[in-house]
């Protein structure tokens, strides 16, 4: 039995000094010259070389490995995968022990702690690795910068799983912070995290929070792209707001905008297309909707997207089939993405959601004792997870979550009688 394992030495040590001969020039070249990797089908190179550099972290220079994951970041957030790759959890694994690597060199690492909590989220919005990964980047932040980045990720983190109260607690520690020098960078990104902990329970307050996030951030956004996101996402919320106020072309208008300050990724994208179909379905308006849902679905694929978004799309396309009259089809779709909601580890707010709509298609197919059935479980649910504790919030949320699930549930043919929108996006459907 000795000999095999000695032979496998040899060959490991083989492979470790072809490894040292070939992969630090190979990363060199790729961090030189990111305008390479500007195309999906070239992500499979990049994340061998996030591999190779596992293999050779020791005489990398901790800088050189800062860039390339810096590199393998941007790629796979803004450009996307190849079809092709399936080795998600491999390039995740290499990264992670990459951003060790670095801590161990005594570099900094909380901001790569956060692109990889990033990457997390497109396989599992809710899930403890993500908030672990994020509550690391706040520990190991070196200065104020880094730790209001990581606190402001944080808080975003705890909405996504319900948890309001923690996540103003993060904020919290953010606005103190942020009274030191240049800590006026951080209020557009600021204002927005905190719209989001109102914006089921509030969302008068919420919007007054997105607008403050425009108006502190839209003169930053040009110069600096962390506030160029933080006001391109307040801008997607306030077309949210005027949407479930019914004032539609308002909110295409607002969804576009924000789009065109969009820094890129293709999860913000893929939500774009999503959200723009949804008021389409809304006014009958089929055609464009499914142009703007197949463009949602190929995004959040390029994107590798397996989490909330997904979920989300599905609800979208439920609604899509209920308005050309395929109700079984509604059924089985919404039905699949509520299972895909709950397999994400935490938050219930997206299956809630889905709930909704698969009540609707429920009435729809004029199965009431079905529909019943859910209403109890997703009031259950709801109790359970969404209220806030205080007796005067949870009254006010319980309300506004009323009055959104009658809107939903209202039949929707008056909208499709209503003056046809024109899509303001620019394409030609």
């Amino acid at each position: 039995m000795a000999e095999p394992a000695a032979g496998l030495g040899a060959w490991r040590r083989a492979l470790e000094e072809e490894g040292r001969a070939v992969y630090p020039g190979r990363i060199a070249d790729a961090v030189a010259h990111p305008e390479r990797y500007t195309d999906p089908d070239r992500f499979p190179r990049l994340a061998a070389l996030v591999s190779g550099a596992v293999l050779v972290r020791g005489d990398l220079a901790p800088e050189t490995t800062r860039e390339l994951l810096g590199l393998a970041f941007d790629v796979v957030l803004t450009v996307g995968t190849s079809s092709r790759f399936r080795e998600h959890e491999d390039f995740g694994r290499g990264v992670l022990a990459l951003i060790d690597a670095v801590e161990e060199a005594g570099a900094p690492v909380s901001g790569l702690l956060l692109s990889a909590a990033r990457f997390h989220a497109l396989f599992a919005n809710g899930d403890r690795f993500r908030r672990d990964l994020i509550v690391r980047a706040v520990a190991v932040s070196r200065d104020s910068d880094e730790r209001v980045a990581a606190l402001l990720t944080m808080s975003r983190s705890r909405t996504d799983v319900s948890d309001y109260e923690g996540a103003r607690a993060a904020l919290d520690e953010c606005a103190g912070l942020m009274e030191t020098p240049g800590g006026a960078r951080w209020v557009a990104e600021y204002e927005h995290s905190l719209g989001l902990t109102y914006y089921y329970a509030d969302p008068p307050r919420a919007a007054h929070h997105f607008e403050r996030s425009v108006a502190l951030g839209r003169d930053r956004a040009a110069a600096d792209a962390a506030v160029r996101h933080a006001v391109a996402s307040s801008l997607h919320f306030l077309g949210r707001h005027a949407a479930e106020r019914g004032e539609h072309g308002r909110a295409l208008r607002l969804y576009t905008e924000g789009e065109a300050l969009s820094d890129g990724r293709l999860t913000a994208q893929g939500f774009f297309h999503q959200r723009v179909a949804e008021i389409l379905v809304a006014h009958g308006t089929t055609r464009e909707a499914r142009y703007h849902l197949t463009r949602s679905q190929q995004t959040f694929e390029q994107a590798a997207q397996r989490s909330s978004a997904l979920a989300l799309l599905g609800g979208t396309w439920a609604e899509f089939y209920l308005r050309i009259g395929d109700g079984g089809r509604a059924l089985r779709v919404v039905s699949d993405a509520v299972e895909l909601s709950r397999r994400e580890e935490g938050g219930a707010r997206i299956e809630l959601v889905l709930q909704a709509k698969r009540l609707r298609v429920l009435i729809r197919l004029r199965r009431p004792a079905a529909a019943a059935a859910l209403l109890c479980r997703a009031a259950r649910l709801y109790l359970r997870t969404e209220v806030e504790r205080r007796p005067l919030p949870a009254l006010r949320q319980t309300l506004v979550v009323a009055r959104q699930a009658v809107r939903m549930l209202r039949p929707s043919s008056g909208t499709a009688a209503a003056r046809p929108l024109d899509c303001p996006c620019g394409a030609a459907h």
